[in-house]
């Protein structure tokens, strides 16, 4: 669920920037402490989850794609709402452990 929060921050920023992060590390000027490198590697990491779920869940039939907006985009409630989130989150589940495990 936490991954799936992410991705509604994700989806709501504005893209502007046309993909390029705010810091390269290859421009880096030194002087970067352990702690920003480690913050930098774990926001890499949530991003990279964030592009997978945002594939999964672009892969996923129409109305449970239309249910997983609506929970965590906001607009107007799809019918079968619960029974079409519900199948959607089991959906990515079970596709995003068969990414990670295989």
């Amino acid at each position: 669920m936490n991954i799936l929060e992410d991705w509604a921050r994700w989806m709501k920023q504005d893209s502007h920037r046309l993909g390029y992060p705010n810091k390269t590390s290859y421009f880096s000027t030194g002087g970067e402490s352990t702690a920003e490198v480690f913050e930098d590697m774990v926001s890499k990491s949530d991003m990279d989850n964030v592009k997978i779920v945002d594939s999964i869940i672009d892969d996923l039939p129409i109305k449970q794609k239309q249910a997983i907006n609506y929970r965590f985009l906001g607009g107007n409630k799809p019918m079968y709402y619960e029974r079409d989130l519900e199948l959607a989150i089991d959906n990515l589940l079970t596709i995003a452990g068969r990414k990670i495990y295989a």
